[in-house]
């Protein structure tokens, strides 16, 4: 066997797996599966995260372990930054551990190099390097484990027998799954030492502990879950097209790929790897052939009576791809450089450019493009809300999602509604009622989940029963307020009053910017008589000279009452009622504005004067951006 490679290149290889996995770290908030990790398994206790959450999530003890040590470690939970700190380490272990496992297996230097330099840049590793959960360090100590595993069958020496056993142990109690591995290596044992009865005894032993010790920890925290049909997945069935569909490209390239057909090329190109393996060694195909097929297949069983069927149930596979690639391209370089007579180390950079550009593309999509985002904006909108909501205020999140709770920490109380998707529209009703009853307003936030057949229930009920009195969204995420349709007549004195027929009362204007850019003015009124014709209202922004109008105008928002929804000429005079308007303001430039608001006839463009014998009534004047 060759001497293993100098470790300055390796540890290049694993500065450059660092440097992508800190990359765009916070740049996304977390998620709503990595905002549940940091609530409920960091965030708590470990005796109430072992007796209240892994009941009800099936997730070995070892991850609530490491999890809330985490939290101890770094202080809180409150800096993405830090919480994904610890998938990044767990999984950059197994840079070093593929090239260790590529050259136990084959014995070729640049096959380990091009493994550990595969799994630095693999798109896959790295979301989920990036996602507080425990999928990335799973990954990270399994590659090690399947290591330690090929090194004891090579070589069984006590200290051999203890290290494998304990990071197999410990991989499989920081995810289930990775029991398949442990059986996929007795196969290999099979495989390569089938005629030492002695060793195959001791070595299937040793994985059955794994998996009994894996099973009892499951049984002490979950078995309910199975047994009442409480927990019957929440993913996919088992479904063989999704593995060339789906599996292959994931598990080779992530999912944030483009490109429907990618999947025929990926097999097509495994395919070549595979006979190029098995033309090469046996030994490596049967390897690759059992931590690869082997976990595919008992997932798939698994994944009949538990919909579980995700390629990130899968992830400990990913070395047996790893390799293939790896392992592939260096017998290919070795038959191209003495074709042609040139140096092994010039030809495999070329053989593995096309997984290097598949991979850069795939992550340039993963950090830059907006359709991949890992998560929507809950920071942006948990920090809106937290600055402009009350204790007099009810906040309805519709998806359910832990990501809102994590991001969000204003005064109001907060629910979600529906509370689940079997949750009955009569149900739901019964609660929008009582908030109705006991807040000033109600904040209905984010999108419901179209999937759950009560969806669209809130929203409907809201609109049929209350007045939007503020519509925005936070990229994406929804941002309702409302209010009831009756405004309490306080008696206050007119701040002006137009033509004899509406009276101003009160308004209130918002000179930050809602999320979408607008600024928010609510306008009370009172009408004293009706009109002959339909009256429109207006509120306009004046300022400097504008340049591409030459006059002073900046923006400005015209509607009839409550959007159409009553008439000047058959509404109630004496009834007080609410406007809502939305004024532009990504094109103020920085300066001093006037806020000014009137009343006009749209078909003849007459406005109404006020009392002052005035056209408009001057509201107040702002500063734009406003001063803090």
């Amino acid at each position: 066997m060759a001497r293993p490679i100098r470790p300055a290149i390796l540890i290049l290889i694993i500065w450059l797996g660092f440097a992508l996995r800190l990359h765009e770290l916070a740049s996304v908030p977390l998620r709503g599966d990595e905002a549940f990790s940091a609530l409920n398994w960091a965030g708590i206790p470990l005796r109430q995260s072992l007796t209240e959450i892994a009941t009800l999530e099936p997730h070995p003890p070892l991850t609530y372990v490491l999890f809330r040590f985490w939290r101890l470690l770094i202080g809180g939970i409150d800096s993405p930054f830090t919480l994904r700190l610890l998938p990044v380490l767990g999984n950059l272990i197994g840079v070093s551990a593929a090239y260790a496992l590529a050259f136990r297996l084959s014995g070729k230097r640049i096959g380990g190099l091009a493994a550990a330099f595969i799994w630095a840049i693999h798109p896959y590793e790295i979301w989920h390097s990036q996602d507080f959960r425990n999928y990335a360090v799973w990954a990270g100590l399994s590659v090690t484990s399947l290591w330690l595993g090929l090194r004891l069958i090579d070589r069984p020496l006590m200290r051999n027998w203890l290290l494998h056993a304990l990071m197999a142990i410990t991989s499989a109690l920081i995810f289930y799954t990775e029991v398949f591995m442990s059986i996929a290596l007795v196969l290999v044992a099979i495989c390569y030492k089938k005629s030492d009865r002695r060793f195959l005894s001791g070595f299937s032993a040793l994985q059955g502990i794994v998996l009994s010790i894996a099973l009892l920890a499951f049984l002490v925290l979950q078995a309910g879950l199975l047994a009442s049909g409480a927990y019957p997945g929440n993913l996919e069935p088992l479904s063989i097209p999704d593995f060339l569909f789906l599996f292959l490209p994931v598990l080779t390239l992530g999912e944030t790929m483009p490109g429907s057909s990618l999947w025929l090329w990926i097999a097509l190109a495994l395919g070549l790897y595979t006979f190029i393996v098995a033309r090469g060694s046996r030994r490596e195909l049967q390897f690759i052939g059992a931590v690869v097929l082997l976990p595919f297949l008992l997932l798939g069983v698994l994944s009949l009576p538990v919909n579980i069927f995700h390629p990130r149930y899968l992830l400990a596979t990913v070395p047996g791809f790893v390799l293939l690639i790896s392992l592939g391209s260096a017998r290919l370089a070795v038959w191209i450089a003495k074709s042609a007579g040139l140096r092994q180390g010039y030809v495999m950079p070329v053989l593995l450019a096309p997984w290097i550009i598949l991979s850069a593309l795939s992550l340039h999509t993963y950090y830059n493009d907006a359709a991949f985002r890992k998560s929507p904006a809950w920071e942006e909108l948990g920090d809106f809300l937290n600055n402009r909501v009350t204790t007099d205020d009810l906040v309805i999140q519709l998806s359910g999602d832990p990501a809102f709770g994590y991001y969000y920490r204003g005064p109001a109380a907060d629910r979600a509604l529906p509370s689940g998707p079997l949750q009955s529209a009569q149900g739901i009703i019964d609660e929008l009622e009582t908030a109705r009853a006991n807040y000033d307003s109600i904040y209905v936030v984010s999108n419901a989940l179209p999937s759950w057949r009560n969806a669209g229930v809130v929203e409907d009920w809201m609109r049929e029963n209350m007045q939007p009195v503020m519509l925005s969204d936070a990229s994406g995420l929804a941002i309702r307020q409302y209010k009831e349709w009756t405004v309490l007549d306080t008696g206050a004195i007119p701040l002006a009053s137009f033509g004899g027929a509406v009276d101003l009362l009160d308004y209130r204007f918002f000179d930050h910017p809602l999320p979408t850019g607008e600024l928010l003015l609510r306008v009370y009124w009172r009408p004293l008589g009706i009109t002959g014709k339909s009256l429109k209202s207006f509120v306009h922004v004046y300022g400097e000279t504008n340049p591409e109008t030459g006059g002073v105008l900046w923006a400005q928002d015209d509607q009839f009452p409550q959007s159409g929804r009553i008439d000047s000429r058959s509404w109630a005079p004496a009834a007080v009622f609410r406007d809502v308007y939305y004024l532009p303001a990504e094109t103020l430039p920085a300066g001093s504005y006037e806020l000014r608001l009137g009343w006009y006839d749209p078909v003849s463009g007459h406005r109404l004067l006020t009392d002052a014998g005035s056209d408009s009534f001057l509201l107040q004047g702002f500063d734009y951006p406003p001063k803090p």
